[in-house]
């Protein structure tokens, strides 16, 4: 199972002031390692900066569902407001992992950047749609449902 979340960034919020309201959203009592999260709050903000959680989410996949964080920006940002709805669950109260989209050219001080901070990888925001991976979809929210009807079903 999946479970999303939006949260405004710029010019709502700051891009440091977006990550610690994401931060706050994905921990609590238990959470593991959550000072990893803290000490990466510097590169956070080059990534929130650049824009790039409005069409790639940041993934958590921890406890209970994988979670998606898309970032609002712009007008939309302002209108939607400083709202998210709170997890039932915290997905850092054991082993988890947060994934984050990066521009190729900024990829590799990303990674080396990250080192400091084990349990968050950067993945290539430009990467090719991987259809066994959700995660790394590009997210279009003007996009029409399709149905194939014509897929068997499975047995």
């Amino acid at each position: 199972m999946r479970v999303r979340r939006d949260v405004s960034s710029i010019p709502f919020r700051s891009a440091s002031e977006t990550w610690q309201c994401i931060i706050d959203l994905i921990t609590g009592d238990g959470s593991v390692d959550a000072d990893q999260l803290t000490a990466a709050a510097g590169v956070m903000g080059s990534i929130l900066t650049d824009e790039h959680p409005s069409v790639r989410p940041i993934v958590v996949e921890g406890v209970g569902p994988q979670l998606r964080v898309y970032c609002r920006y712009g007008l939309k940002a302002i209108s939607e407001g400083g709202a998210v709805d709170a997890l039932t669950w915290n997905p850092t109260a054991g082993n988890w992992t947060l994934h984050v989209p990066c521009d190729d050219e900024n990829r590799s001080w990303v990674t080396a950047a990250l080192k400091a901070s084990p349990r968050i990888h950067a993945f290539d925001v430009a990467a090719e749609y991987d259809k066994d991976d959700e995660a790394l979809a590009p997210h279009d929210p003007g996009a029409a449902i399709v149905i194939d009807w014509n897929v068997k079903g499975r047995d």
